[in-house]
């Protein structure tokens, strides 16, 4: 399809503008519905004396509807957006990007989402849809997923369908609670995406700024315990990539030790893991949960981060992930293969 597509780009380049274009415009609807005119140009660029041009052509083939709260996608829409996505993803270039980083990045694969959420927060949404869509065409009912928190996470769980039967024995928080907004914290994530799932869940409660002392007694809570165990046996981990410095702030570091990540020129946070640009762990945070040397034992792994502000930090986390999928947005995806060449 690749090469009958680009032989298509040669012949009518003008066309296959047009359709990237409808298609954009569609896909920005999808994600804002009940979506303005305005709000549609600003979060795909384009000027909205175009937009309204083709927002009449979209409503003539019954692509869209318009109401007085907004422009809503029809179910025609939806088959469209649907049945030509791989169509979008070669002819825009992404599926192209997709292989390249993979190759360059080392890992097995890597997903890309049209948008840079840094200057389009809805682009997350979709991000946060491929990851749904990748996690469940390897999950099953046996399966116990492990989930961090923050926004790429609750994206996720927000795209996620709700099933009737169990996709999943279980779905536990992958480290202790961290920060005061709860609907981004791991357990709150947990507990959701077990309802999406017809999953049990486990709770841990736990700030990461306890002390040692404190941690050894807390592993002696019957609660927690159970909930240990059952982390050994984690088949699935999903988390995010966040900016080390700023996640050490969330997390109420101690001076001395964000002053020794400052030193050590920490650029990126996973799972409780502090890297530098080459991807070396430069520290670690006392929690209990799941730690980032432990992925290698684990048999499905999904990384979630997007935004060129965040380039960098997928790239010291994926210098020492090696496998799994990685899911981000183009705005990461140019930025790392500009500045890699």
């Amino acid at each position: 399809m690749e090469e009958l597509l680009y032989q298509f780009k040669r012949l009518a380049p003008d066309l296959t503008e047009e359709m990237v274009r409808r298609y954009r415009i569609l896909k920005a609807i999808q994600l804002l519905q009940p979506a303005g005119r305005r709000s549609v140009a600003a979060a795909i660029g384009m000027p909205e004396r175009m937009v309204r041009g083709e927002i009449d052509k979209l409503v003539t083939r019954k692509l869209i509807s318009v109401s007085k709260i907004g422009m809503t996608i029809t179910e025609e829409g939806m088959d469209v957006l649907q049945n030509l996505a791989p169509m979008f993803m070669v002819l825009t270039g992404i599926s192209a990007m997709e292989k390249e980083l993979a190759e360059r990045l080392g890992v097995e694969q890597v997903l890309i989402a049209p948008g840079n959420c840094d200057r389009d927060p809805n682009v997350k949404r979709e991000m946060g849809r491929l990851a749904a869509r990748a996690m469940l065409a390897v999950t099953d009912e046996n399966d116990i997923i492990a989930v961090t928190g923050g926004s790429s996470l609750t994206a996720f769980v927000d795209e996620m369908p709700q099933f009737p039967e169990r996709k999943a024995k279980m779905v536990l928080p992958a480290r202790g609670s961290m920060g005061r907004r709860s609907e981004l914290q791991a357990e709150t994530l947990a507990i959701r995406l077990a309802g999406r799932l017809c999953a049990e869940y486990r709770m841990l409660h736990l700030p990461d700024s306890l002390s040692s002392a404190a941690l050894e007694e807390l592993k002696h809570d019957p609660e927690i315990a159970e909930t240990m165990q059952e982390m050994a046996k984690v088949s699935m981990l999903l988390f995010g990539i966040g900016r080390g410095l700023e996640m050490a702030k969330k997390r109420h570091m101690s001076e001395r030790s964000y002053q020794q990540l400052e030193e050590n020129h920490t650029v990126a946070e996973a799972c409780g893991s502090y890297f530098n640009a080459a991807g070396e762990v430069v520290h670690v945070s006392r929690s209990i949960g799941i730690d980032f040397d432990e992925i290698s034992r684990i048999e499905h792994i999904i990384a979630i981060a997007g935004g060129e502000s965040k380039a960098d930090c997928i790239c010291a986390v994926a210098a020492r992930m090696r496998r799994g999928i990685l899911v981000m947005d183009e705005g990461a995806a140019k930025y790392i293969l500009t500045k890699n060449k």
